[in-house]
């Protein structure tokens, strides 16, 4: 009888603890992300408008060459830059995104100019409104914002004929300062569809982000 009642016990009591078990490890595995979550440096990848310039090509030449259309090509090389900078970060301590539905970005990239020449050209935000930044930052809970400023297509006839993909880049932080600038480059013969420049467009983006990270952990 005793025998009994205690195997009883004895069962009860370990399906008590298979049912709380994975429960607790869940718990567990939560806070443990949520903290790893929190631990991240977020870096927002946003690219400014109709900055697609060019020393040769005009818009509808770039829409006859690669069949984007003329009001699509900024939202095109922004999102294909963007999409392989958030690709081949492999650095877990950042995390690259972005948000195009966040209701500051547009108004905020209306104020803001380039300033330089030709490929070296890089945003001022000095006429940003510091609410509209802030608003940014806090919408997206982001601790960098990296501007792609603009891609310039620069054609070389001489020595050889090349067409040189620019991107001209900054990163702000939170108090809008900023951090670093800087421009990457591929190569072509001619204009490229939309597919063929984001293959192309890989190592350039890479050589962004490894630049970024570097400068964020000195």
């Amino acid at each position: 009888m005793k025998a009994g009642l205690l195997k009883k016990i004895s069962w009860i009591w370990g399906l008590a603890l298979c049912v709380t078990g994975p429960v607790s490890a869940s718990s567990v595995d939560d806070e443990g992300a949520d903290k790893a979550n929190n631990s991240l440096v977020k870096v927002l990848v946003i690219g400014l408008h109709d900055n697609v310039e060019s020393n040769y090509f005009p818009g509808s030449m770039i829409t006859e060459e690669t069949g984007i259309p003329t009001d699509s090509i900024d939202y095109t090389y922004n999102q294909v830059i963007a999409r392989n900078i958030i690709a081949s970060n492999k650095n877990k301590k950042y995390q690259f995104v972005t948000a195009e539905k966040a209701a500051a970005i547009s108004s905020l990239l209306d104020k803001i100019r380039l300033e330089g020449e030709e490929e070296e050209k890089y945003a001022d935000l000095s006429q940003v409104d510091d609410s509209r930044y802030e608003q940014l930052i806090k919408d997206t809970d982001s601790d960098y914002v990296l501007f792609l400023n603009q891609h310039y297509l620069k054609w070389q006839e001489k020595p050889l004929r090349t067409l040189f993909h620019i991107t001209s880049y900054s990163l702000f932080d939170k108090n809008q300062q900023e951090v670093t600038r800087g421009n990457h480059y591929f190569t072509s013969m001619n204009l490229e569809s939309k597919d063929k420049l984001s293959k192309d467009s890989r190592k350039s983006s890479s050589k962004i982000v490894s630049t970024i990270v570097k400068n964020l952990s000195k």
